[in-house]
């Protein structure tokens, strides 16, 4: 097998048994892929018995189970460690591969790369029939080589564009480059750790490749993990990258788009601590917290009147709507 048909793609899940074996089995069927290394990251409902469901008897795949949780980045770091290929490739828990995604991958991305990533397909089934939207859109011309300025910007949310910052790409890695810049993913990150980690590794110098979609399939689902992180995994994400920022100004590479990355990771960590403050102490608490962030209260009293106003709006909009709609909207009772 060449260097290039070396590929480990790594799986960190947490209660995955629903989507596991679709991920492994997608990652197997990959002609270039010599290890699939999935840590079950203490899960309790029988992950670990879902991947092993998926293997496909090639002694390609290998199995870590945690017995207490300790999140994707220290999943991925011990991932990395227990395997040897050349190339890395994330694969969320709960997405899959077209069969020929990292052939397809490496055939338009050349050799001029690092980190080397497509488009990413979002879709409501696990045929990916009820594909319905992309990360990029029309907003990259492809391909195109990231610079740090470029990525900052690209991972900073707009209100129409949940999840589709650029830090949710997923690049096949070069080890080597990782290696030699001592990049690991962040540990203290329960939040951002792919953003992080491809920060730095743009900072050190990396060429990051993006081309058209390959088949990277992203399965939507309205209680992903990613939005349903708490005030202390934002809080992490925040003070990681002030630490960043401060190598990048260091450097001479901080620019006005990763300013602006910073500054929005400041402005939601606020809003966070004020509404935690205000459920935990009422009004009084609220306004005490956000004298402590002077510089984001435009933006949380912005958020909290279109929080507000997208609200009055839906109720609206159900009061003129038939009785049965309005109950399925509402969804069943928990």
């Amino acid at each position: 097998m060449s260097e290039i048909q070396s590929t480990a793609v790594i799986i960190t899940a947490k209660d995955a048994a629903a989507t596991i074996g679709r991920a492994v089995s997608s990652a197997l069927l990959q002609p270039v892929v010599r290890e699939v290394i999935v840590i079950d990251d203490a899960s309790g409902d029988g992950t670990s018995s879902a991947a092993k469901a998926a293997d496909d008897r090639t002694g390609r795949l290998r199995i870590i189970r945690f017995d207490e949780n300790k999140g994707p980045a220290h999943g991925r770091n011990v991932a990395m460690d227990a395997s040897s290929s050349p190339f890395l490739c994330i694969l969320d828990a709960d997405d899959f591969l077209d069969r020929s995604r990292l052939e397809r991958l490496f055939e338009k991305g050349g050799a001029d790369w690092d980190l080397l990533a497509d488009d990413i397909v979002f879709t409501s089934d696990y045929d990916g029939n009820g594909s319905h939207d992309r990360l990029l859109r029309e907003d990259y011309q492809l391909p195109l080589t990231l610079d740090l300025e470029t990525f900052a910007a690209g991972n900073i949310p707009k209100a129409d564009r949940y999840r589709r910052e650029l830090g949710f790409l997923k690049p096949l890695i070069r080890r080597s480059f990782l290696q030699s810049n001592s990049i690991r993913y962040d540990e203290r990150l329960r939040l951002g750790e792919d953003f992080l980690l491809y920060s730095w590794c743009l900072l050190k110098g990396a060429r990051f490749r993006v081309v058209d979609a390959c088949g990277y399939f992203a399965l939507e689902r309205p209680m992903s993990l990613s939005g349903t992180h708490g005030t202390r995994a934002v809080a992490a994400m925040y003070q990681a990258l002030v630490e960043f920022d401060a190598a990048a100004a260091a450097s001479g590479k901080r620019g006005p788009q990763l300013d602006r990355a910073v500054k929005d990771a400041r402005n939601r960590l606020a809003l966070r601590k004020m509404l935690d403050a205000k459920r935990a102490g009422g009004l009084f608490a609220f306004a005490r917290e956000g004298s402590q962030w002077p510089a984001s209260i435009p933006y949380a009293a912005y958020e909290i009147f279109r929080a507000k106003w997208n609200g009055a709006a839906a109720r609206l909009a159900g009061s003129s709507a038939p009785l049965q709609v309005r109950k399925m909207q509402h969804g069943p009772k928990p």
